[in-house]
């Protein structure tokens, strides 16, 4: 009999990413199906500076979930120029269409007091009272709000419920500063190296993980004491995608390409099929066909990164 443990070590020594592929293997198929619509949004600036970096965030981010729809419509980008009527005209706009995830990304400076949460824009804030009543409105049944600003941690209880993932750069009201969390959340949106399971796929768990983690780094190397820390409350962030990357992204002008991954998106499916039939099976004979599909996908995603000009330093940078 091959050990579980066993398999993943062969396979990872001949390929550690089609391991990692396989781990999210089931989620693949509705992950790519789900139709996204999504609103992001570059809030005030209040200098050159800070007005430059948002409206890089919010363009970053805007990009990598267009990757996911052909539909230009679903993807709606607004920058510090755009005041409260406009936001929430286009809120509702998107909150209205039909789709199976709704994405809300806001970038900026946030305050908070007793009474209120704000997100600084052109003319009147955007408020706690605002965002709830237009959130009202989504039909559809996940939600995923990035909160990327100063004092958001303040929402965490407003808006938590269920078939909704909510992401603060912040833990509570009370941490004011200008946080560097969405610079990294852009990051994640253009790198490789944030999706942890190689399968091209950028989950809202996958971000999350990859912003968090460099924020916490940027202030242990500064030796500064962290003035902000994320959060993320709610199920199903792993089920949420927010850009397809590599491969999976440029599939669509390269029918070679496209071609293994239909390929790639067979075998996965026999993976899958196979953990199903695990009750019906031998142990060996269930752990032999295990071996013999991690293999082939091992092989597999060796053609899709000759294909591509993926390498393992791309994994790295």
């Amino acid at each position: 009999m091959v050990a579980t443990t066993e398999v993943e070590a062969f396979v990872m020594r001949q390929h550690c990413a089609a391991i990692f592929l396989l781990l999210s293997a089931s989620l693949a198929p509705s992950l790519l199906q789900a139709r996204t619509v999504a609103l992001v949004v570059s809030g005030l600036g209040g200098n050159p500076e800070y007005s430059e970096a948002f409206k890089e965030y919010g363009t970053a981010i805007a990009d990598g979930l267009s990757s996911l729809e052909i539909d230009d419509d679903a993807i709606i980008y607004l920058d510090e120029t755009a005041d409260r009527d406009s936001l929430l005209a286009a809120f509702e706009t998107q909150a209205r269409a039909p789709a199976d995830v709704f994405v809300l990304v806001l970038l900026g400076h946030g305050t908070s007091d007793a009474t209120t949460w704000r997100f600084n824009i052109k003319g009147p804030d955007l408020t706690t009272e605002d965002l709830v009543s237009a959130l009202n409105l989504v039909q559809a049944p996940e939600q995923l709000l990035v909160l990327a600003t100063s004092s958001s941690g303040a929402l965490l209880d407003v808006l938590s419920q269920p078939g909704r993932v909510v992401i603060t750069a912040t833990k509570s009201g009370g941490e004011l500063n200008a946080v560097r969390f969405p610079e990294y959340l852009a990051t994640a949106i253009g790198t490789e190296q944030a999706d942890l399971d190689r399968n091209e796929i950028l989950t809202a768990a996958e971000a999350f993980r990859f912003a968090d983690n460099r924020t916490r780094e940027y202030y242990e190397t500064q030796n500064l004491l962290a003035p902000e820390h994320a959060r993320l409350r709610g199920e199903g962030a792993e089920s949420i995608a927010l850009a397809k990357l590599g491969a999976l992204r440029e599939a669509q002008d390269d029918p070679a390409v496209l071609a293994l991954l239909e390929q790639r998106l067979g075998l996965e499916q026999r993976f899958t099929a196979i953990k199903q039939q695990k009750s019906s099976l031998s142990t060996n004979d269930y752990y032999a066909a295990l071996e013999s599909v991690l293999l082939e996908l091992a092989r597999l995603q060796r053609s899709i990164d000759d294909a591509t000009g993926w390498s393992e330093t791309d994994g790295n940078s």
